[in-house]
């Protein structure tokens, strides 16, 4: 055996291993302990929160809190004891209330869903595995592929009929 080509096929071998030796030894212990899902978000929270307070006094002016969209609607809300700043506890919660907010529209949009394709399943007029349903804060967008003008009506008016439609845009198309 070429003690050149024994050299190239050990290297590689050790390189690797000489790496995942390298990063496992550098890496500090405490970055392998995660903690748990609720702390990662305070923790990006509160270097969002230092971030935005540029003058590090630990609370949020309306100035500061203008480069956060959301927070910046919402200031007077945020401001929980009406003292005319945000402190870190107070941006918090709001990010929190917001966060449960979306995920509360988020399961009503999927249970508006659910309930749609499911009066449309009960049709025996209309071919419901071909349409495809979406919702987004109670608009309902219907689309897909249908056989006549009537599945196109009908499949509006099933979603019309349930509860939490606000909207309906009606994307069907007839096959042709």
């Amino acid at each position: 055996m070429n003690h050149h080509n024994t050299l190239f096929t050990v290297a590689p071998r050790l390189t690797l291993a000489a790496l995942l030796a390298l990063a496992f030894g550098i890496m500090p212990h405490n970055s392998l302990a995660l903690g748990s899902l609720e702390d990662q978000p305070q923790d990006a929270q509160a270097r969002i929160f230092k971030t935005l307070d540029q003058n590090g006094d630990g609370q949020l002016s309306r100035d500061e809190a203008v480069h956060d969209a959301d927070l910046s609607a919402r200031f007077n809300t945020a401001d929980s004891n009406h003292d005319g700043s945000i402190t870190q506890d107070e941006y918090a919660a709001s990010k929190s209330a917001q966060q449960q907010a979306l995920m509360k529209a988020f399961l009503d949009d999927s249970a508006v869903t659910a309930m749609v394709k499911a009066e449309l399943l009960k049709d025996a007029g209309i071919r419901a595995l071909a349409i495809s349903v979406e919702t987004h804060r109670g608009q309902v967008i219907l689309s897909g592929f249908v056989d006549n003008e009537q599945q196109v009506r009908r499949a509006a008016e099933i979603a019309a009929g349930v509860r939490g439609v606000t909207a309906i845009k009606n994307s069907l198309l007839l096959k042709g």
